[in-house]
Formats: structure tokens, C-alpha cells, sequence
């Protein structure tokens, strides 16, 4: 393996307090639809836009409960909103009301209801000014090559940090749509009197935790988890060189824009059994060839009994070793799992200044850059390719510089999914390969 070092970087960002509790609201592609763009005034204010059109009266609503609706309506502003569809904002409300209210066929009043007087009144705030951008942007703007145009929104998650914090938003447009995040935008650029209003498929609700976050509470990363702890040996969160700090630093999150595909505990157990499978197996080899040797076989005999107790054994032994994450803290694999060779293993797994999601990656076998890349610049990086259905994407690979075949992102966009998860720091794509850089 090559030695990788030196590749974690710090900078002077600005602190990022807690912001909004609600966890993202994206959407299957099969709840996604297309309504017919409204003909609202050219000298309409914006505020006075949703007002008037039917399909945005819930997201009206939440404008209205956030105490933003004289924003909205300043002519002396220029904005950009991002209004999700009435169908969006109700299944917004079942995920807020934690699934007390159905995600649709409950009377309109309901929705309305719970927004008027459940909906915290902070929450509404920030959801609406994450879905605010403080200038006119048309889809004519909006990123066009890998991955996208961050552009910050009116949310300010903690004031008391710094007055010029803001949380961005990532435009994307190809051939096939355009997209806030994830989300796709379903009828773009109503144009009105101090702005634009481009309606969307789904909320867009703002990040409020950080990737190692993830990483440290789901079940199925508990290997990655162990290898990061294994990739970190002698150092903590707070040690700049970490990947413990870059993926879990709350203070330098708003800067990082990183991607994360993170490999499934089952992916690294097939990857594990793979790599010490022949470890094991000539460990097994040698011990029962010694012991055939001192008994008076021959040595051809013993190479005979050598090779049958280390093939009946080897698989079992093999399998007991990497069935757990604490494989990565037995001492007598640190020769071959080093923190080097792990932390080089992880970086590779890491785009570092693209927030890429799904709609972002090209449609054809395209070799994209890793965090790898800043310590060994010629390396071709990994090859990605999606497939999309409509304007969402249906399936992602990832392909490693030697893994025999790619691996799949595990497409699967709701909250606590597997795909496009978004974090303060960064977005997270769950695999089901480890990546192998050589």
C-alpha cells in the first residue's frame, strides 16, 4: 500500500451553532409530480405570488407562520424561493408531526392546523429561509458541470457567531431537470416582481447534524466506525489530523462541502474476508505442517496435511476474524491493517470541496478526483456513473482504481436513508464495496 500522510487540512472557519431539529424531507421518485406553472403579474411581489396560486398555500402558510412574509413581499429585495408543491409540504408535516398526521388524504385543515400552531415557529423560520436565496437565480444559473453552485441562503443558524454565516444551497441542472440539493424543481422560473419562485418537489429542509454524527448512531457503519477510530490511532476528535475532527467538527462544518461513501458493515466484512483470508490460511498452514513434521511425516505428507487442515479450517477461522468491527483493534493484524493503510483506504472514500448528490454525477463512466487525490495527485481517482429515471436518479455506481467490478450507492433518499443524506458538512451515500485505491 502506498503511505499516506499529512492529508487532513484545517482553516479558519466560522462556528456553526445547532440549528433546525427537523430531519430532511426528500422524497420517493414515485411521489414526485408535475403541476401547471401559474400566470402570476410580472409586478407581483413574491410573497404575493404564493398567496395567489393554489398549489403553493401550504408553503404560503409556512411563510406566514415563520414571519416572513414581509420579506417576501419587499420590492426593494431580490430573491429567489424555492416553494415546494402542496404535496411536498403535507408529507413535511406528517414527518414534523411524527407521523400523527398521514402524509396525504387528511383534510386540508389539518395540514394547515398543525402548521398555524404545532409547527415551532423557529423551525418554520428556518425551513423558509434555507428555501430563500438573497438574489434572483434562474435555472439558467444554476451549476451546469460537476457537482454544483453553492449559493447561500437567508438561513443564519447562529447569529451570535458571525452576522455573515449562512447555510448554502447546491444548484444543479443538466439535460433532464434542474435541482435544490436532491430535490428535483418541478416548474422553474416564475418570474415575479422582486425575484424568482422555482416550485420543488420536496422541502428542503436545512442540515443541523454532521456526518461522524451518522457514523457513531447507525448500526450498519459499525465497521466504518472502527476504521476510522483504527485510521485515527493516537489522536482524538480534537486533533486536526483526524478524519474523527474533519467528518465530526462542528466549527470548521459550513466550509468543508464534503461527500462520504461509506461502505456498509457487510461490505467491509467482504472485503476483510477477502484481504485475510490468506493471512489466516498460511498462518493455519505452517502450524499444522510444523506439527506433521515433528510427528516423522515426510514433508511431502506434511504439505499434504497442511493443505487439507488449512482448507477445511481456513473459511470458518477467516469468517470469525472479520464477523466484527473489533477486527480492526487485534493486535496481531496491525501489521497489515496500519492506521496508514486504513486512513489512506478512507480518504479515498471522500470528495473533499464537492457536496455531490445523486442528480449531480455524470451518466457515463466519468474518473473523479478523491480527498486521496492531495497527496497523490496522478492517482485517477474513482469512476462514478448514474442512471436516472425522469429527474431522479435510480441508480449510482462507484468504481475503485483495482475493485473488479463497482459498487452500488443504495439508492434510498428519505431520512436515515442510504443516499444523499445531508449533513452541516457534507452528504453521505451509503456502498456496498470498499473502495480499494491499488
Amino acid at each position: 500500500m502506498i503511505a499516506f500522510k499529512n492529508i487532513l487540512k484545517t482553516g479558519g472557519m466560522l462556528v456553526l451553532g445547532t440549528g433546525i431539529i427537523l430531519s430532511a424531507c426528500n422524497k420517493a421518485p414515485d411521489e414526485i409530480g408535475i403541476i401547471t406553472p401559474p400566470s402570476p403579474s410580472p409586478d407581483a411581489a413574491i410573497g404575493d405570488v404564493l398567496k395567489g396560486n393554489a398549489e403553493d398555500s401550504l408553503f404560503y402558510k409556512m411563510v406566514v407562520r415563520a414571519g416572513m412574509l414581509t420579506t417576501l413581499n419587499d420590492k426593494a429585495k431580490t430573491l429567489t424561493v424555492f416553494s415546494p408543491n402542496n404535496a411536498a409540504v403535507r408529507q413535511f408535516v406528517s414527518g414534523a408531526s411524527g407521523g400523527l398526521i398521514p402524509p396525504s388524504g387528511a383534510p386540508e385543515a389539518t395540514y394547515v392546523g398543525f402548521i398555524n400552531t404545532s409547527l415551532p415557529v423557529a423551525s418554520a423560520a428556518g425551513v423558509v429561509q434555507y428555501n430563500i436565496v438573497p438574489q434572483k437565480v434562474p435555472t439558467a444559473s444554476f451549476g451546469a458541470s460537476f457537482a454544483n453552485l453553492a449559493y447561500p441562503t437567508l438561513l443564519n443558524p447562529n447569529p451570535a457567531a458571525s452576522a455573515l454565516l449562512r447555510l448554502d444551497g447546491y444548484l444543479s441542472k443538466r439535460t433532464n431537470g434542474a435541482w435544490l440539493n436532491n430535490i428535483p424543481v418541478i416548474v422553474p422560473d416564475r418570474m415575479a416582481g422582486n425575484g424568482v419562485i422555482h416550485s420543488t418537489a420536496a422541502v428542503s429542509v436545512p442540515p443541523s447534524t454532521l456526518i461522524l454524527d451518522r457514523i457513531n448512531a447507525d448500526a450498519g457503519l459499525t465497521f466504518l466506525k472502527a476504521a476510522i477510530l483504527r485510521a485515527d490511532s493516537g489522536k482524538t476528535i480534537t486533533t486536526p489530523t483526524s478524519i474523527q475532527y474533519l467528518l465530526g467538527t462542528q466549527a470548521i462544518a459550513p466550509g468543508l462541502n464534503l461527500t462520504l461513501f461509506a461502505p456498509t458493515d457487510a461490505a467491509f466484512q467482504a472485503a476483510l474476508y477477502v484481504q485475510a483470508y490468506p493471512i489466516v490460511y498460511g498462518q493455519l498452514y505452517q502450524g499444522a505442517y510444523a506439527t506433521a513434521i515433528a510427528g516423522g511425516a515426510t514433508p511431502a505428507d506434511a504439505a499434504l496435511a497442511a493443505t487439507a487442515y488449512a482448507t477445511a479450517n481456513a473459511p470458518a477461522q477467516t469468517t470469525a476474524l472479520t464477523s466484527s468491527p473489533t477486527v480492526f483493534q487485534n493486535p496481531a493484524l496491525y501489521p497489515y491493517l496500519t492506521a496508514q493503510v486504513v486512513q489512506g483506504i478512507l480518504v479515498y472514500h471522500l470528495f473533499f470541496g464537492q457536496r455531490a448528490f445523486t442528480p449531480n454525477f455524470p451518466t457515463t463512466a466519468t474518473a473523479v478526483p478523491t480527498f486521496l487525490n492531495s497527496v497523490v495527485p496522478a492517482h485517477p481517482g474513482v469512476t462514478v456513473a448514474s442512471t436516472f429515471t425522469g429527474p431522479v436518479v435510480t441508480a449510482l455506481t462507484v468504481k475503485g482504481l483495482v475493485n473488479p467490478t463497482a459498487s452500488n450507492v443504495l439508492i434510498n433518499p428519505l431520512p436515515g436513508g442510504s443516499s444523499d443524506q445531508h449533513y452541516l458538512n457534507g452528504v453521505m451515500h451509503k456502498i456496498d464495496q470498499v473502495l480499494f485505491p491499488q
